[in-house]
């Protein structure tokens, strides 16, 4: 499940499924030479949930975890998805370009970059422009705690504007999603790391 599946679960159709999906989203790429990397995305939802979606799904579009590995965790379960091998060949199920973007930029640098600047605008299309007081409870209730979390790591991190690890060899970021939801996240328009090989 990518950020552009996300938004469309928050379309009309979708919306009853987001709002009680209690997911939480990561995503991590790992850059392994100045030419491969692996990206890994792992998706937490609901036992229940996935159950549901999996029964609205049409034609398998909008199945959890088509592609993926599921892992039954109690009453989670998680989609793990990984990619690897040369970068202009990973395409993490990305639509219009919303995949994050890894290019070699000389002396051995490998930059990482994720577009961010539409995720919260797409949302507040599909949720539409004003939602109600008690919707909003509703949203913040179900998504307290949970997060999209993005990681760049696998050598020294040498520009970001993410947080960088004690030991320097880690970016990550956190968006909560009900600071998503809510339109309150001072989020710039791209997350980047550069990582040194």
């Amino acid at each position: 499940m990518t950020m552009t599946t996300l938004t469309r679960l928050a379309g009309a159709g979708g919306l009853a499924l987001l709002l009680t999906a209690c997911m939480d989203v990561s995503m991590t790429v790992d850059v392994q030479s100045e030419t491969e990397a692996e990206a890994t995305m792992v998706t937490s939802m609901a036992a229940d949930m996935v159950e549901l979606m999996n029964a609205q799904a049409e034609g398998g579009d909008e199945e959890f975890c088509a592609e993926g590995e599921l892992i039954e965790n109690a009453d989670m379960i998680d989609c793990v998805v990984v990619q690897s091998g040369p970068f202009d060949e990973l395409d993490f199920e990305a639509e219009d370009g919303q995949g994050p973007m890894i290019e070699a930029i000389g002396g051995g640098q490998v930059r990482v970059t994720f577009p961010t600047g539409d995720l919260a605008e797409s949302l507040d299309e599909s949720m539409g422009e004003e939602q109600d007081p008690q919707m909003q409870a509703m949203i913040t209730s179900m998504f307290e705690g949970h997060a999209i979390t993005i990681t760049v790591t696998g050598g020294t991190v040498v520009d970001t504007n993410m947080n960088i690890s004690a030991d320097g060899m880690t970016a990550n970021y956190e968006i909560p999603f009900v600071d998503l939801f809510a339109a309150t996240l001072d989020m710039p328009g791209e997350l980047y790391a550069v990582v040194q090989k």
